[in-house]
């Protein structure tokens, strides 16, 4: 049974569901260091796949565990608005790996005297190699805002931290919730604490991101996976 953490292939990591009930998974190649979706076929005829995005492209197919895996092209750029809109709550582990990119780019950002100051789902894109950045314009939707900002402060470099963790909060949903929290939770609660001065900076908040981000296994000689369909896939 596929599960989060799960290696693919000796190449796919599983980072967890593409939504609610989503038997598609998002997953880190971690040969090309891109995300990708794996559907598994199990008893679907493979010259018929149910495929997640009608124009997603086929970049494996892998035979493990008595189950076949398409690997699928990871769906072009959007707004993390988009994604959330099209699949709902994000596995944290692929979370994770979103924030710790956006607080290095935040983290240098700041280090130069530089404020963003607009941080919120409507500013996130994510790349069709499923990473993610920051597009500047504007300001960060109400929502998003640090609750002394709201009061009438002036915005700064810990009110950003707030924005950014607010906006991890969203992609998690549900799992904020779960009686079994995942590390990433605990990591976001810190950058949203109340209080400014107790805070991470944006450099220390990437630290944390990438603490739990799921890390790569050491290298291992690549014994190649087995296939299931022999083809020439574009995306490899």
């Amino acid at each position: 049974m596929a599960r989060e953490g799960t290696l693919i292939g000796d190449r796919y990591r599983l980072l967890g569901p593409a939504g609610q009930g989503a038997v598609v998974w998002h997953a880190q190649d971690e040969r090309l260091d891109r995300i990708v979706a794996v559907k598994p076929l199990f008893d679907e005829p493979p010259a018929v796949p149910a495929i997640p995005a009608p124009r997603a492209a086929i970049c494996d197919v892998v035979d493990q565990d008595s189950t076949t895996y398409l690997v699928l092209e990871y769906p072009g750029a959007r707004t993390l608005t988009e994604l959330l809109g099209e699949q709902g709550a994000l596995a944290p582990g692929l979370v994770a790996r979103f924030g710790a990119q956006l607080a290095a780019a935040l983290a240098a950002a700041h280090d130069d005297g530089v404020l963003h100051a607009a941080v919120d789902p409507d500013h996130v894109v994510i790349s069709a190699a499923g990473h993610a950045g920051i597009v500047g314009g504007g300001r960060a939707l109400r929502a998003f805002l640090a609750p002394e900002v709201l009061d009438g402060g002036f915005p700064d470099f810990p009110a950003e931290v707030y924005s950014l963790g607010a906006t991890l909060y969203a992609a998690l949903g549900s799992e904020t919730g779960s009686e079994q929290r995942h590390p990433l939770t605990e990591a976001v609660l810190h950058l949203l604490h109340p209080d400014p001065t107790a805070r991470p900076t944006m450099a220390v908040a990437e630290e944390l991101l990438n603490s739990v981000t799921p890390r790569r296994p050491e290298a291992a000689p690549d014994r190649g996976a087995p296939r299931g369909v022999a083809g020439d896939y574009r995306c490899v």
